[in-house]
């Protein structure tokens, strides 16, 4: 049974969209990235509604199993991105399915975990499946021809599943590739709520060193969402969810709603974190839970990171793409600041749509006994842009296979081609 906010929510969506369509030729879109384009527009004003609905009702807009989703619909839709491709649609796992595995692979070849955004609440979208699959076709033939590539399918917390129960999920997944299987290189890209995975693993994996498990080769994170609830002041004006709630797919309003931060945390880790003000909650003596529940919720200190090889050591590498008008922006460049040691700060609130080095832009080239580093901002970029507001791509590829990453639009396809060029660099 649906509640009454979900009704409101499903029944709004078609006025907010007609709304928008209406104020188009007068005042043109949404925000500054996509006022000369419609169907962006509409794209965001239809996912920013979508994700207002309540945590517990989300099975309504997230009918699509990944497995379905995987072997059906993307199969169908996009076959010459999807034949050929070895063990396409095979579970590895109870949670994992295989998008490719790659032929005569050694221990030491790449494999790629994909996990996914939705908040923790919504399963895999065709938007994500759509530009993974394009990052995929778009690498250079022989970087490509080495990697594999694998889909976490985890459960969901509108289904009852609380923060950290994906973890652990994934955390089996990871032993049985490592420890039971012996691979060695292994590169973890999460968008969103998947970025916040790809973190908490990392603080997980610290504390169980006793089962010497390798470390991941490389990072790669799309918006990852490192503080699952900000701070009151952070609602103010000068703060990136104050600035760009009206801009952004994500707005901060939703993390005003109690109801919410306790369908994805559970009631007994929002009292540990949070007073009921909202404010940070101090733990005198906090488990070894806190860290990986959410890492931005707690003082940020260089040593919580330092020791981390995938952060730190040579033969390892950090990717970051996220949005100038995303509101998680500060909260992501926080993070960078102290577990990667980037020099970008808190932005000035516009930067005219064009790229800044001084702001948009750092990559440790230089750095020869450390980790290779690289953050890029993207100008007037939203969250999780990459995958959700550049997946056409994958229907460009199905018209073109032979469609390469240099033919690309770098301004349009910001995120995807500094994927592919990072991904280039490291495997």
């Amino acid at each position: 049974m649906l509640s009454l906010r979900a009704w409101y929510v499903l029944l709004s969506i078609p006025i907010k969209l007609l709304v928008a369509l209406i104020k188009y030729p007068f005042f043109g879109g949404i925000n500054e990235r996509y006022r000369n384009n419609l169907r962006l527009t509409l794209k965001l004003q239809l996912y920013r509604t979508a994700l207002s609905i309540p945590v517990k009702d989300a099975h309504v807009i997230s009918i699509l199993s990944s497995y379905f989703l995987i072997n059906k619909m993307i199969k169908s839709l996009y076959p010459s991105l999807t034949r050929g491709l070895n063990k396409y649609g095979q579970r590895y796992d109870k949670q994992s399915i295989w998008l490719v595995e790659a032929t005569k692979r050694s221990k030491d070849d790449p494999i790629l975990i994909f996990l996914h955004g939705g908040g923790y609440y919504l399963e895999a979208m065709p938007e994500q499946m759509q530009s993974v699959l394009s990052i995929y076709h778009l690498l250079e033939p022989k970087k490509r021809d080495k990697l594999s590539v694998l889909h976490l399918d985890y459960k969901l917390a509108s289904r009852g599943h609380y923060v950290t129960s994906q973890l652990y999920q994934f955390a089996e997944t990871y032993e049985a590739l490592t420890a039971r299987d012996g691979n060695t290189n292994i590169i973890l890209m999460g968008d969103s709520a998947g970025g916040h995975i790809a973190i908490t693993f990392l603080q997980h994996l610290k504390q169980q060193q006793k089962k010497a498990l390798p470390w991941p080769t490389s990072l790669v994170l799309i918006s990852p969402w490192v503080k699952l609830h900000p701070e009151p002041h952070q609602g103010t004006k000068g703060w990136s969810y104050y600035e760009n709630s009206k801009r952004d797919i994500i707005q901060y309003r939703f993390f005003q709603e109690k109801n919410r931060q306790v369908a994805i945390i559970g009631a007994k880790n929002h009292k540990r974190f949070f007073s009921e003000s909202g404010q940070k909650k101090v733990v005198e003596d906090p488990s070894h839970l806190d860290m990986l529940i959410s890492p931005g919720n707690h003082p940020y200190s260089y040593s919580d990171w330092d020791d981390i090889p995938t952060l730190n050591d040579a033969g390892h590498s950090v990717f970051v793409v996220l949005g100038e008008h995303e509101v998680f922006r500060d909260d992501i460049l926080e993070w960078c600041q102290y577990a990667v040691k980037s020099p970008l700060i808190k932005q000035k609130l516009d930067s005219g749509g064009v790229v800044d080095a001084k702001i948009h832009e750092y990559a440790d080239d230089e750095k020869l006994n450390g980790a290779y580093i690289n953050i890029e901002v993207e100008p007037w970029g939203v969250h999780d842009a990459a995958l959700f507001m550049e997946n056409d791509i994958a229907s460009k590829l199905q018209k073109n296979p032979h469609l390469k990453l240099s033919n690309l639009d770098r301004k349009e396809y910001f995120g995807i081609v500094h994927i592919c060029e990072f991904l280039n660099k490291v495997l």
